[in-house]
This record gives structure tokens, C-alpha cells and sequence, in this order.
């Protein structure tokens, strides 16, 4: 009780200290120096990983100096004036913004003030700087954090927010990392029954034949290079297979799936990952016998 009253104590401290002389300006040497405290709390060990979340959410004004670190960041973007120190500095922000998304208390309140909303221009902003990509993976895997617990309700905001359209974009541009970050995000949104009757609406034929196309592609360039990201051939299965659950989602799987899906392309690697092989199968047994008789009889000739 000692230890987290004067860790409660020293956060005060150092929170009294962002703003010079009761202005509005930001005194940046103390809000680094306030990142840097809340980051190395979180990384001491797990409880303060969840506590951290607490404190930044429940203390008086704390996210909004987060915010306003993330909007000052956007005029760096916007006028081309990104630096490695600049963006290290914005990973320290989006590292706490992933323990108030992880703590069960604080997660809810977090969407309710839209507060992960100024997230969505750095994941989608375009830099030719590599150190940039940081920032991106980092600021996915907060909704990535928000939607695994696949709680009705963070995933009914992510639908409402776009995060689907996100994770579509990040799809076709982004790295390895992000793309199995937000093929995570989708398939922990095709999991919600609102999630798959969203993507699988009367409305939304664009969004199911875009996301279909786009997996599509990203199994026939993982057949050509299978040590790209056995990861993306995992979750990419696995969102055919949860697809196959609704009428129209079956239907858009069995007559768009790949051929290299049943023709052998992937023996090698089912060899090497056993559950890859079971996912696999499964889907195949979901589709019909006929993918499923093409299958056998590619093992059987390359035997």
C-alpha cells in the first residue's frame, strides 16, 4: 500500500509539472519526463501494466496531455518534419494508450470518449520513413488490445468507427506485422455475431467482396513466397472458416477460394505447422467435397 501511494504520489508530481506557469503551452521536457516514468512502470511488471492503464485514465488530465502530444504529432505529419526522436517519443504515448485499452476497468471508457479515434490518421498516414512503421504497428495494436476480448460492445464501436476499413487499408499497405494485427482485429470482429451479420449485410456486399479479393491475394503471394508469413495464412484461413458460419459469407468463400488453397501449394508448410494443416482442412470441409477431393489427390502425386 506504501509503494503504490508514493508511485501515485510521483505520478502527481511529475503531471503538475507538463504545463509552464499554469499556461496552456506544453512544457515538453516534463512530459517527457512523465512518459518515460509511466512507460517504465508499465514495463516493471505486469501488475503495473494494467495499474499504469488505471492511473493514465482516472488521473485528472492525463490522456488529454497524451491527446495533445498525438495532435501535435499530426502538424509534424502534415508538414513533413517527422524525426526518430519525434516519433520514439509518440511510441511512448501509444505504448500507455495500449495499457488503458488492456485494463478491463478503464478499456469501455477509453472507446466512450472516442479517445483511440486520434489513433486512426497515424495508422493511416504514408511516410518514407522505416522508423515511422513503429508507429503504425503500435497504434493498430490498441484496437488490436480493445477487440481480442471480443466484447459486444467494443467491437459494435469498432463497425461504427471504421476500424474495419482500416484493417482492409493496412491489408494491401502495410508490413507483415500490421497486416497480421489487423487480421487479428478482423477476425476477432467476424467472431461477434454483429461483426459477421455487418460484414455479411445486404449493405455491405463492397466490404465482404473487398476483404474476400484482398485475403484472396495475400494466399496466392504467400503460395509464391511461404516464409513471407505463415501467421497471415493462419489468420487468413481462419477468417475463411469463421465466414462459412453465415449464408452469404459461405457463399463468397466457396465460389472466390484460391486455387492454391486445394491444389498442394502449401504442403510443405502444413508439414511444418500442424495446425495450419487442421485449420486446412477444416476449411476444405466447409466448402465441399470437391476441394476437398482436389486436395487428396495433390498429395497424393506429389507423394
Amino acid at each position: 500500500m506504501v509503494i503504490k501511494r508514493n508511485i501515485n504520489i510521483l505520478f502527481f508530481s511529475a503531471l503538475t509539472g507538463i504545463y509552464e506557469d499554469g499556461s496552456n503551452s506544453l512544457n515538453l521536457p516534463e512530459a517527457n519526463d512523465l512518459l518515460l516514468f509511466l512507460y517504465q512502470k508499465r514495463e516493471e511488471d505486469l501488475d503495473n501494466y494494467f495499474r499504469t492503464g488505471y492511473m493514465v485514465f482516472n488521473s485528472c488530465g492525463t490522456l488529454c496531455i497524451l491527446l495533445q502530444e498525438i495532435v501535435g504529432f499530426y502538424k509534424k505529419m502534415e508538414d513533413e518534419k517527422l524525426d526518430t526522436r519525434s516519433i520514439k517519443r509518440l511510441i511512448n504515448v501509444l505504448t500507455l494508450f495500449q495499457s488503458v485499452a488492456a485494463n478491463n476497468e478503464t478499456r469501455q471508457r477509453f472507446v466512450d470518449v472516442c479517445a483511440p479515434n486520434f489513433l486512426v490518421p497515424l495508422i493511416l498516414f504514408k511516410s518514407t520513413n522505416e522508423v515511422f512503421e513503429d508507429v503504425r504497428t503500435i497504434a493498430l495494436s490498441v484496437f488490436g488490445i480493445l477487440c481480442q476480448g471480443r466484447e459486444s460492445r467494443i467491437i459494435k464501436w469498432a463497425i461504427e468507427n471504421g476500424i474495419i476499413e482500416v484493417c482492409h487499408c493496412i491489408l494491401e499497405n502495410g508490413c507483415e506485422l500490421s497486416k497480421v494485427i489487423a487480421m487479428h482485429i478482423l477476425e476477432a470482429i467476424l467472431h461477434d455475431n454483429s461483426g459477421i451479420s455487418y460484414i455479411c449485410g445486404p449493405t455491405c456486399t463492397h466490404v465482404l467482396d473487398g476483404l474476400i479479393r484482398t485475403w484472396n491475394g495475400l494466399v496466392n503471394l504467400l503460395a509464391v513466397d511461404q516464409d513471407f508469413s505463415p501467421r497471415l495464412l493462419f489468420h487468413s484461413i481462419r477468417c475463411y472458416i469463421i465466414l462459412c458460419r453465415h449464408d452469404k459469407g459461405y457463399d463468397a468463400v466457396k465460389n472466390n477460394l484460391p486455387e492454391v488453397i486445394a491444389n498442394g501449394s502449401f504442403l510443405e508448410m502444413t508439414e511444418k505447422y500442424p495446425m495450419i494443416r487442421e485449420l486446412l482442412h477444416q476449411l476444405l470441409l466447409n466448402v465441399g467435397p470437391s476441394f476437398r477431393k482436389v486436395m487428396i489427390t495433390h498429395q497424393r502425386r506429389r507423394q
